[in-house]
């Protein structure tokens, strides 16, 4: 009886690994301490139950029965509502749990079924985005206007006591830059922004000198720190950098040099400036 009870969890703990992912022999027998034949035994429980077993190299999935249940277009509609509810209130365990099993519901439905509802899915998380970056813009914006400083917290929980400079979209993330106190730049991602509290109220907005530009790809990655020269955020093959030089002309002169593996990014000024500068070189080649 023991032998029995014991057979049937290895299978469903197979099960579940195999419906999440594909994953070989190798993983599923050291994950769950037992031996090939073991293993063997139970995928072939798995088969006869109806479920299909797909392999790719050494790897198994079985993400379906071998005849999918066909959900209705409102039933759907339901499942992609309830994913979008779980996924918006992650990282909490409980919706966690409650997304996965959504999840393995989705995947014993017919191919089509599944990708009518991921495709709602997408569509409810798509419109919740565009819904959060306009309304923080907006807000940034009128703090801004009104010459506010505000505290701004993450949802790492870090806080930040800034001043509002500029909003900027690049590669379909919305960004805001803002100052700190000692004058000195800081890029954010709105979506990392969980609070804006407005603070004090300040007679003025301090100037911006620093220029903020972007270095990609090889240049990103062996880049040496020039005089008046930080780092503001890096990337795998991406660096955002912060120059204080007075000197605007000897700076895009270099940075002209960079070619397609630089982009200057801020101010609005210095962008135009950097666009003028390009297109009179083009001139003067052709």
């Amino acid at each position: 009886m023991k032998k029995n009870t014991y057979n049937k969890n290895n299978t469903l703990e197979i099960l579940n690994l195999l419906m999440n992912n594909f994953i070989s022999k190798e993983e599923i027998c050291s994950y769950l301490n037992i031996k090939l034949p073991t293993f063997y035994k139970c995928l072939k429980t798995i088969k006869n139950a109806g479920f299909e077993v797909e392999k790719k190299g050494i790897k198994y999935s079985s993400s379906k029965f071998s005849k999918s249940i066909n959900f209705t277009s409102l039933e759907t509609s339901i499942f992609s509502y309830l994913l979008f509810l779980s996924y918006s209130m992650l990282p909490d365990k409980k919706n966690k749990y409650f997304y996965n099993a959504i999840m393995k519901i989705l995947h014993i439905s017919t191919k089509e079924n599944y990708e009518e509802t991921i495709l709602k899915f997408e569509s409810h998380k798509k419109t919740a985005n565009d819904n959060i970056f306009k309304e923080k813009v907006e807000l940034l914006q009128k703090y801004k206007d009104n010459k506010y400083v505000l505290k701004i917290v993450l949802h790492s929980g870090k806080k930040y006591i800034l001043t509002p400079l500029d909003f900027h979209w690049q590669n379909g993330k919305a960004y805001f830059y803002f100052i700190n106190q000692t004058k000195r730049k800081k890029m954010i991602l709105i979506d990392k922004i969980e609070k804006i509290i407005p603070e004090d109220k300040i007679e003025y907005i301090p100037e911006a000198k620093e220029t903020i530009f972007e270095l990609y790809g090889r240049l990103a990655k062996i880049y040496v720190l020039k005089e008046n020269e930080r780092i503001i955020d890096s990337f795998p093959d991406k660096l955002v950098i912060a120059n204080g030089s007075s000197d605007k002309e000897v700076l895009f002169r270099r940075l002209l040099r960079y070619d397609e593996l630089c982009k200057v990014l801020f101010p609005k000024e210095d962008v135009k400036t950097f666009k003028e500068i390009i297109e009179k070189s083009l001139d003067n080649i052709s």
